[in-house]
């Protein structure tokens, strides 16, 4: 089975995603930290959004599974 077949495709698919995922976020952080004003990254309170994002994904996996498990015909 050749390397372009598989799940995670071609070498430069996976550099192009690493890319995507890692220094784009990177490189907008940067851009908003660096203005003369006050940031606005600064004004979010990142413990409280973390908490929120992984209650809001705990309970819609746990909605998902159900509608998978009792409603989905």
């Amino acid at each position: 089975m050749s390397e372009k077949n598989t799940p995670q495709g071609c070498t430069v698919c996976r550099l192009v995603r690493m890319y995507l995922l890692i220094a784009v976020p990177l490189i907008v952080a940067i851009g908003f930290g660096s203005g003369t004003g006050s940031s606005f990254l600064a004004q979010i309170d990142l413990l409280r959004l973390t908490s929120y994002l992984i209650g809001i994904g705990f309970v819609l996996t746990v909605g998902w599974r159900a509608y998978q498990e009792y409603w989905r015909k």
